[in-house]
């Protein structure tokens, strides 16, 4: 095996045009993508973490033509001023660099302090420009022949001392940063498209281009129950969220179930598309479809064209595959006195109000009562939801259960009021009669009811 790599080192002398005594020192390189901005600069970077340099492939992707490896005297001190002793250039992927220990040999020097600089060219063979000196990092990159200068360069160096002509020493591998082909400045794929106005970057910097494509960028905008903010993916037992594109190129993506927005970008063939957006149970199984706006529900791809699609996909009741049978669970916290802190007590204050009822009634979408019940706590029993009956204060200081409604196309939505009725009098003095909060299967929530008034009983 050393006399393999020892072979490899040679032969890459052999190409230097290396002759007579060895070469003092070998160096070796890796490339890394830089595509963020100049406050993301990295200060060091362990070669260790980046892959080994095995293919030109890697060289091309980030716009890296040549490395020019630069030796300086340095003396007692290395400074940019130091004498430069030698200048050589090889190809960022020299021959042999497909085994990871082979490396391109430096010159040969005496004995001294030195200082080695390698600067990644681009492919117009000036400097490959990682942050201008406007800090735009849009590209081009490759700046010197426009005139332009340049913050920060594709370069790295390192010191170390040769104690003897021809040591052979083998240096510290060393990353060159190097930038993606959607922001080099260069029409790579040659269909007259440089960087983001290459469909195939599809408005991202950090991608390639590799010719005439056509492909879609779908962003999914959940919703449960119309936007209802009790609604949750776990009460309506759904468990991840499922795209399906159909067309020419069919192709899905599962994610687990959010609201969050998710989006998804395909390389696809022109034709003609359909979506559906289904949500699906623990079991994998399809529990509802989601109902699509027209102009979400499909698309028309042309060669060489790029979509951006929102697609608003809600999951009401009607997209479920069968009624919801589930109850929901209830507090209450009233605003005693505006601006402070709400409480949970039967004697709010301020003053002596005392409140000893509780009137809940289930409404439906129309706003009209509707039968139901109260399931029976650890310490209270069961009670008759009709709009009616009252049940004492006490009894609802803790969260109280509403036993299962059926929720389906008949009665797609219901909804809760509270009244608190003070000793004595049916007006109540804390409640939302005007404006009942929407509930949802298996909701639990609690309530901040206003003060409704401050005279007579609830004084």
């Amino acid at each position: 095996m050393h006399r393999a790599r020892l072979a490899l080192v040679l032969a890459l002398t052999a190409q230097a045009g290396a002759c007579g005594e060895a070469p003092s020192f070998y160096v070796r390189w890796r490339v890394l993508e830089f595509a963020a901005g100049p406050d993301d600069l990295p200060a060091t970077i362990d070669p260790k973490s980046v892959a080994v340099l095995t293919s030109v492939a890697q060289c091309t992707e980030l716009g890296i033509r040549s490395v020019v490896v630069t030796t300086q005297l340095c003396g007692e001190q290395c400074t940019s001023d130091s004498k430069i002793v030698d200048t050589r250039t090889y190809p960022c992927f020299p021959d042999g660099f497909e085994d990871p220990d082979a490396m391109a040999p430096g010159p040969a020097v005496g004995p001294g302090r030195y200082t080695v600089q390698l600067v990644g060219y681009g492919r117009r063979d000036s400097a490959l420009c990682l942050v201008p000196d406007d800090g735009d990092t849009g590209g081009p990159l490759d700046l010197d022949e426009d005139g332009k200068t340049c913050e920060v360069k594709s370069a790295a160096s390192q010191e170390f001392v040769i104690t003897e002509t021809g040591e052979e020493q083998r240096l510290a591998e060393v990353v060159l940063l190097g930038v993606p082909e959607c922001r080099d400045g260069v029409d790579n794929d040659l269909d007259g498209a440089t960087d983001l106005a290459d469909p195939s970057c599809r408005g991202d910097r950090g991608g390639s281009e590799f010719g005439d494509v056509s492909g879609a960028q779908l962003t999914i905008r959940p919703t449960l129950f119309d936007g209802n903010p009790h609604a949750t993916c776990g009460g309506l037992g759904l468990a991840s969220i499922r795209l399906k594109v159909a067309g020419p190129t069919a192709f899905e993506r599962t994610y687990p179930c959010t609201t969050t927005a998710q989006t998804y970008a395909s390389d696809l063939d022109p034709g003609t598309y359909t979506i559906t957006v289904d949500g699906l149970d623990k079991s994998g199984a399809v529990r509802a479809t989601a109902g699509l706006a027209p102009e979400s529900a499909g698309f028309e791809l042309f060669p060489s064209d790029f979509r951006a699609l929102e697609i608003e996909a809600d999951f009401d009741i009607a997209s479920f595959l069968g009624p919801i049978d589930a109850g929901f669970s209830v507090s209450w916290e009233l605003q005693a006195v505006t601006g402070e802190l709400p409480v949970t007590s039967c004697t709010p204050g301020p003053g002596p109000v005392t409140l000893d009822r509780v009137r809940l009634t289930v409404l439906d979408e129309a706003n009209q009562p509707v039968p139901a019940m109260l399931l029976p706590s650890a310490f209270y029993g069961a009670a008759t939801l009709d709009g009616v009956q009252t049940i004492p204060c006490e009894e609802f200081t803790q969260t109280r259960t509403v036993a299962p409604l059926v929720w389906d196309d008949a009665t797609p939505a219901y909804s809760v009021r509270f009244e608190m009725l003070p000793v004595g009098s049916d007006t109540p003095c804390f409640g939302n009669p005007d404006a009942p909060e929407p509930t949802a299967p298996n909701a639990s929530f609690p309530l901040t009811l206003p003060r409704l008034s401050d005279q007579g009983a609830c004084n």
